[in-house]
């Protein structure tokens, strides 16, 4: 499928739009994540004082993490791959180099992120009818999966912000040299957060 996505077009700014979403509410939920481990660590060792409500607070902040880029995960491959055909009409530069590297790690993070949910399917799968939202036999599995993704998540909350500097730069660009027509795989329409984390559960 052939989808048109010139910088300036309202399908990628719309994309954009919703990573940059990510982009501040992940800022929002690891500051306040690091604000409860500050105050519920001991200085000296960063060893937490109760480790079971600890450890459950991390886990809301792997979840809340996940729920923020729902919005960004159907498109997040394709927002890469229109980020790497504009680093291939810009000028070579020290500057693109450094893009070109947070590209790729946005990259690899989307392929592991696909990796992670396609793991918690088959785990879920396998899981008992009785497992449901709710019991622990479907919560505890999903925990796990969340606290495997947040690593990715955060390499987005990171280098994220490269593709809105890559876009800005290819809008600089004279008309010609800009890709018309970019080649990708099927998008789907952009989803709520709060239905990609349905569908992660389901």
């Amino acid at each position: 499928m052939t989808i048109p996505l010139e910088p300036a077009s309202p399908t990628h700014r719309l994309y954009l739009s919703q990573l940059a979403i990510y982009l501040r509410e992940s800022r929002q939920i690891l500051a306040a994540w690091d604000a409860y481990s500050d105050q519920h660590s001991d200085p000296d060792t960063h060893q937490p004082y109760d480790e079971d409500t600890y450890g459950l607070r991390q886990r809301q902040r792997d979840s809340d993490t996940w729920v923020s880029f729902g919005r960004v995960y159907d498109h997040a491959d394709e927002l890469v791959h229109v980020a790497q055909q504009h680093l291939a009409q810009l000028p070579a530069s020290a500057r693109t180099r450094r893009y070109a590297w947070q590209v790729r790690e946005l990259r690899d993070s989307a392929t592991g992120l696909h990796a992670v949910h396609d793991d918690w399917r088959a785990v879920r799968r396998a899981l008992p009818a009785s497992a449901r939202p709710g019991t622990e036999a479907f919560d505890e599995p999903l925990a796990e999966s969340y606290a495997e993704a947040w690593h990715y998540l955060d390499q987005w909350a990171i280098h994220g912000q490269a593709l809105f500097a890559i876009n800005a730069l290819a809008q600089k660009q004279p008309k010609a040299s800009a890709p018309a027509l970019v080649t990708a795989p099927p998008v789907p329409k952009a989803a709520a957060a709060s239905s990609a984390a349905r569908r992660w559960c389901a």
